[in-house]
């Protein structure tokens, strides 16, 4: 009789080594799929920072472009070294701040009446849309023989006639990116002059760039911890309860612009009256002629020649004249712009890009530093904009834009062509 054969099953050694080599396979397989999507994250976030630096780079590009349109050099451009928003002030180690200038085309009207406390337009010629308080006015006498810059007190509805002036005392106005118009949008007291009475009144636009830590996910722990490049246009915005807003002009008016800009560095290349010089590259903390301050409206002061600003388009200066390369506004060629973004959330598997390392390129004959990985910036002065460790991606981009209208004379009448009998634009 035949015996029966049984199946034999795996033993428990052939079992425990099945599952050791299928645990091998399958740890492998996790390995690459979690390096994969690490490399995968890695990408994905240096392609949003460089999207970030390219977005900050363009929403400063076109202001800068535009900057000095109708407004004279001396008012143009206004960089801050180092500012603190938090503080208001200038702090080592913060980032720059740049406050542009530049005329709107779309709006003018004809005054009725000026003195200086306010002004009086036609009843024929209201104003067609809203008007914040600390919208910049530029008065213009007839030929624009003289001129006054002054600020509006208060919101005003379309339909008004009668804008109140700001009558703050241009001693005491605001030196500063994130608050309203200062000392030089601020020459009311010089309206009562006859001229004025039968003056063009246009608008000016502020556009101030600074970084600052911004909510944006409402997260109470995470609270203002993400750097945003701001944007500040010296206007009182409506508030939660008021289409008017609260009265003050401070840094709850900026609106952000791009996310997680962590450093933005100015600085100034001016007029060399040397043909085979190279051109003046100076950080706005820095001055080629005097131990003095660049920090906004200061520079504007300095004038070592002791001559109205308006010598630098003296034709009889010749272009080689030494004052050509004075420390003015008006000899500012190109304004160039260092943005650094950084990642919004940090990678705990990585230590972080450090950007304070780069090295900078050789000193030429004259001092000048023509490549700074970032520009004037010494130590961080807080590790919120510590453009190093984190466990932050970061991204470095640098441009330099050429406000041609810094190279016209002053204001200028507006020249737009209207319909007859249409008030103007805005």
């Amino acid at each position: 009789m035949r015996r029966t054969q049984f199946s034999r099953g795996f033993t428990l050694i052939e079992l425990l080594v099945g599952a050791a080599v299928g645990s091998i396979v399958l740890l492998g397989i996790s390995m690459t799929f979690i390096a994969q999507a690490q490399q995968y994250q890695s990408h994905a976030s240096r392609r949003a920072i460089q999207a970030n630096a390219r977005q900050a780079l363009a929403f400063m590009e076109r202001q800068v472009r535009l900057a000095g349109y109708g407004v004279h050099p001396d008012r143009a451009v206004l960089a801050y070294d180092s500012y603190d928003v938090v503080s208001d002030s200038a702090v080592p180690g913060y980032p720059d701040a740049v406050v542009l200038h530049a005329r709107d085309p779309l709006f003018r009207r004809s005054v009725q009446a000026a003195s200086s406390t306010q002004l009086t337009l036609p009843a024929t010629a209201p104003l067609s849309a809203p008007m914040r308080r600390g919208q910049i006015l530029l008065l213009l006498c007839p030929l624009a023989t003289d001129y006054a810059f002054v600020t509006v007190g208060s919101y005003l509805p379309a339909g008004t006639t009668v804008i109140p002036v700001d009558q703050s005392a241009p001693t005491g106005a605001p030196n500063s990116p994130s608050r309203g118009p200062g000392r030089l949008f601020r020459e009311h007291a010089s309206l009562d002059r006859p001229c004025f009475d039968s003056a063009t009144v246009v608008k000016i636009d502020r556009s101030s760039f600074y970084v600052a830590m911004f909510d944006d996910d409402g997260d109470p722990a995470t609270d203002g911890r993400t750097p945003y490049l701001m944007l500040h246009q010296g206007l009182d915005l409506p508030s939660a309860s008021s289409l008017e807003g609260d009265g003050v002009i401070d840094a709850s008016d900026a609106v952000p612009v791009a996310q997680g800009i962590e450093q933005l560095q100015v600085a100034y290349i001016l007029n060399s009256n040397t043909p085979t010089a190279q051109p003046l590259i100076r950080g706005v903390n820095e001055s080629p002629m005097l131990a003095a301050t660049h920090y906004g409206e200061q520079w504007e002061a300095i004038d070592p020649i002791n001559l109205p600003a308006l010598w630098f388009f003296d034709p009889e200066v010749s272009a080689a004249d030494a004052r050509r390369m004075a420390d003015h506004p008006a000899n500012i060629r190109q304004v160039r712009l260092t943005v650094v973004a950084r990642s919004t959330e940090s990678d705990q598997q990585f230590a972080g890009d450090n950007l304070l390392t780069s090295a900078q390129g050789a000193p030429l004959p004259d001092g000048t530093i023509p490549w700074r990985q970032l520009e004037n910036l010494g130590t961080p002065g807080t590790p919120d904009f510590a453009p190093v460790g984190g466990g932050f991606y970061r991204v470095i981009l640098r441009e330099a834009l050429s406000p041609k209208n810094l190279q016209m004379n002053a204001q200028f009448p507006p020249v737009t062509f209207v319909n007859p009998g249409s008030p103007g634009g805005g």
